[in-house]
């Protein structure tokens, strides 16, 4: 199936179509077109076009991996007219204001951003890792700003059905992130992720942002996806996930712990701090420990990004 551009297509309009390529979302996979229908976009002025340049430089994703090249691309959004990219330009250089696009790039220093964030053991029944401070300040808000109005009722897999569908365990909202709607901040705290855990980018799901109102929560589960049989995807992917990342976006709400039942341990933390924990144990079989729940939420709302991680590189 090809697409073909209408002969009064708009420059917003190439630019989508630019987007919708890269991941075939409505249209054929065909990255190598959309990547040239983003490049006209934002030739013809779509700042929005050169803010999914900067993504992709900044990912590595059929293009060069390079910082450089995805900040100038970000400037050249911000000066387009792009507002995901203005608040992103500010964010980065560490500024509250100011719309002196130039300036704001030649403030950012990347060197904390890419450094390896600092850990530290919390259990080893079931293993459990913190990282304080995982984020620079700003980012939680950043990415809530990014989610707010789009959520939706979370699903849960269930492995008898190979379907994500809604579970009467899990009453919160979910928003996914693919890399079309992604930004150059998440590109970064990803990649951190894959510093503080050793796992890397590759073995990744696409990242969820969970919201949790009064009441919410979620059952004692397991994010595994497999049932042993190993046959979770159609196109015969033997992997699973062996880990879950959290990153707490926001604080003051009251409830909310994450719970290992069945060790009796609970943890809550800040905004910016960030927990990791193993769904396997050290012969690489199931951890029947790592079973975990979202406690009820008393007073306030919850943010927390989820990142699920695989055993080998995703394919699904």
């Amino acid at each position: 199936m090809s697409v073909e551009l209408p002969e009064s297509v708009t420059i917003g309009e190439m630019g989508a179509l630019g987007g919708r390529l890269l991941i075939g979302r409505d249209a054929p996979v065909d990255p190598a077109r959309g990547i040239g229908l983003l490049q006209r976009a934002m030739d013809g002025g779509d700042g929005e076009a050169a803010a999914l340049l900067a993504v992709l430089h900044g990912a590595g994703a059929w293009v060069a991996q390079s910082w450089d090249t995805a900040l100038d691309l970000l400037q050249a959004a911000a000066q387009l007219g792009s507002r995901r990219a203005r608040g992103q330009l500010r964010l980065l250089a560490g500024a509250k204001d100011g719309d002196d696009w130039s300036s704001l790039r030649g403030r950012i220093d990347l060197a904390p951003w890419l450094a390896t964030p600092g850990r530290r053991v919390l259990w080893e029944t079931p293993r459990v890792r913190m990282s304080e401070g995982f984020a620079p300040a700003g980012v939680g808000e950043w990415i809530i700003s990014q989610v707010r109005g789009r959520m939706r009722q979370a699903l849960m897999y269930h492995g008898d059905i190979k379907e994500e569908v809604v579970d009467p365990h899990r009453s919160c909202s979910d928003f996914e992130f693919d890399l079309v709607g992604s930004d150059l901040i998440l590109i970064l705290i990803r990649n951190r992720i894959a510093a503080v855990t050793g796992l890397p980018i590759a073995a990744m799901e696409p990242p969820r942002v969970f919201h949790y109102a009064v009441g919410q929560d979620i059952k004692p589960h397991y994010d595994r996806l497999n049932d042993g049989i190993g046959d979770y995807a159609r196109s015969g992917y033997k992997g699973d996930r062996i880990a879950t990342f959290l990153l707490y976006l926001n604080d003051g709400f009251d409830g909310g712990e994450l719970e290992f039942p069945l060790v009796g341990r609970h943890f809550k933390g800040k905004a910016g701090d960030a927990i990791y924990f193993a769904h396997v144990d050290q012969t690489g079989g199931p951890d029947k420990k790592s079973l975990h729940a979202g406690l009820p939420i008393r007073r306030g709302e919850k943010y927390v990004l989820s990142q699920w991680i695989h055993d080998r590189p995703l394919v699904m």
